[in-house]
């Protein structure tokens, strides 16, 4: 994309436009400090807020490009990394200061000191960081992160540690998606907590990390989330608020239930087996609080995740700015970043996360497919806020009568239209599976029954066939099919290679 293109599209978090070098010169070092703290940027002089191209006095231009150098160097520290050049735009010469991304970070004005003079980038504007966000910016260009940083009030022997090692492996067999991946949990040990930095020896003695003390729930770093109800679209008035502390996993598994007991439900009818129906996937609402938890900041443990639904959305607000260099487009495009490594270790292994890198946009395509609201992400600076915009109706409209026409023409006639069946029954060829007493989930039978509508007359059909028609994520899929198979729903299809199916 060049210059102009760039220009078209406006300022942005990498971006930024000044129309005058020299002038409130404080501005734009500002500016230069948040690019250096972040993924690097751009300012080009010459330029005005509304994309307009003034240009630059051709015969000022070197002057000031010596200028801008000069001021950057004398003001800020450490010395920030950066390429000047000159750029020809319509006959118009304009400045373009390209501002690497740091690896001394935190960079600062100087007059304002290594506290005050810290700056930021939160989308298209500049903001002055706080105690998280320079702490972060210490440990990231230390090759270190939070969670892993020692616990010195945290209660740690063998037996505790023993215990951890058992309870992570319970959690991670228990979220195994068939009983060959449960066998296929290994036990953690001790030396893998050591390896994933969740704790650490000092000679012969254990020392605990901050993610050792989330995921035992120790006092020494308790977290929590905050969770309410609230009448209207406000935090005006409540109508119910509960608070959850323990082991984060915990935390999570509670925060989740909560929704899903505050949110509306409806339900479908297969014949006349009734499953029930929540107006939002529940499982893209366990990704956005796992999220939550995953991604925030520890650095200010005090600070709770809050889920608040209200009455038109969801709310999930997770402490902490985005990470270094990740934007609000990037991570609703499934780019993501790890904050957090020994949690995440410990996450990966729990099964509590799929797959680094995706969930927030497997979250959109999920909400696609259930036929709900795009999701909405805000970064604040201080903290992340993710909104599902509720659609009661989406719930309550899945009742008999709306849902009759798809579940076969023929099962609404049981009663007064016996006789009609006997002379439609080439149309129900082959039995349409049964999944009564199957114990599965309102959205998997939904899912199953999307599957049979379309595929009950083909030949074969693979996963690629599943995600197409669910609009499951290939792993979800997977876990789909699996669950078919165990049920005896369908059955392998040989001469095809592994992985071709058909219903029974």
């Amino acid at each position: 994309m060049t210059i102009a293109e760039e220009i078209k599209d406006g300022e942005g978090y990498e971006l930024e436009f000044k129309l005058v070098p020299n002038e409130e010169r404080i501005k734009y070092l500002k500016t230069v400090v948040a690019f250096a703290n972040g993924k690097g940027g751009s300012i080009l002089f010459g330029v005005a807020n509304d994309g307009s191209v003034r240009g630059i006095d051709k015969s000022k231009v070197f002057a000031e490009m010596d200028g801008i150098a000069d001021s950057i160097g004398n003001a800020c520290s450490p010395r920030v990394p950066i390429d000047i050049g000159i750029e020809d735009i319509g006959g118009k010469s304009v400045i373009v200061l390209d501002v690497l991304a740091g690896s001394r970070c935190p960079y600062f004005i100087k007059a304002e000191g290594d506290k005050d003079g810290v700056y930021v980038r939160v989308g298209a504007t500049t903001q002055r960081a706080d105690d998280a966000t320079r702490h972060e910016l210490t440990l990231e260009a230390e090759g270190r992160s939070f969670d892993s940083e020692p616990c010195p009030g945290a209660k740690i022997d063998d037996k505790r540690i023993a215990a951890l090692c058992s309870y992570m492996y319970r959690i991670a067999r228990r979220n195994s998606r068939n009983e060959t991946e449960r066998r296929a949990v290994k036990k953690v040990t001790a030396n893998q907590l050591q390896a994933w930095g969740i704790v650490s020896k000092v000679r012969t003695r254990w020392v605990a990390s901050n993610a050792y003390a989330l995921l035992t729930g120790d006092a020494a770093f308790s977290t929590r989330v905050k969770c309410g109800v609230f009448k209207g679209d406000t935090k005006a008035v409540f109508v119910d608020r509960r608070e959850f502390t323990g082991p984060v996993y915990e935390q999570i598994e509670e925060a989740h239930k909560y929704i899903l007991a505050k949110i509306n439900m409806g339900c479908v009818f297969e014949g006349i087996q009734r499953n029930d129906l929540y107006e939002l996937p529940p499982d893209a609402l366990r990704e956005l609080v796992v999220n939550a938890f995953a991604h925030r900041n520890y650095f200010e443990h005090g600070a709770p995740v809050f889920v608040a639904v209200y009455d038109t959305r969801v709310e999930i607000v997770s402490p902490g700015g985005l990470p270094r260099g990740l934007t609000v487009e990037k991570a609703l495009s499934g780019r993501s970043k790890i904050r957090n490594h020994a949690l995440a270790e410990a996450f990966n292994y729990m099964k509590v996360i799929e797959q680094w890198g995706s969930g927030l946009k497997r979250v959109a395509a999920e909400l696609a497919a259930y036929g709900a609201r795009p999701l909405l992400l805000e970064d604040g600076g201080i903290d992340v806020r993710l909104n599902v915009l509720r659609n009661p109706a989406l719930a309550e409209k899945q009742h008999i009568e709306a849902e009759k026409p798809d579940i076969g023409g023929q099962k609404q006639h049981i009663g007064p239209r016996k006789q009609h069946i006997g002379d439609q029954k080439q149309h129900i060829e082959p039995k349409e599976p049964n999944i009564d007493g199957s114990n599965f989930r309102a959205p998997t039978r939904q899912h199953i029954g999307a599957l049979y509508s379309a595929l009950k007359e083909a030949p074969l059909f693979g996963r690629k066939e599943v995600c197409r028609i669910t609009g499951l994520s290939p792993r979800v899929a997977s876990t789909l099919v699996s669950k078919m198979l165990s049920h005896k729903l369908i059955v392998p299809v040989a001469g095809h290679g592994k992985g071709a199916y058909r219903f029974v």
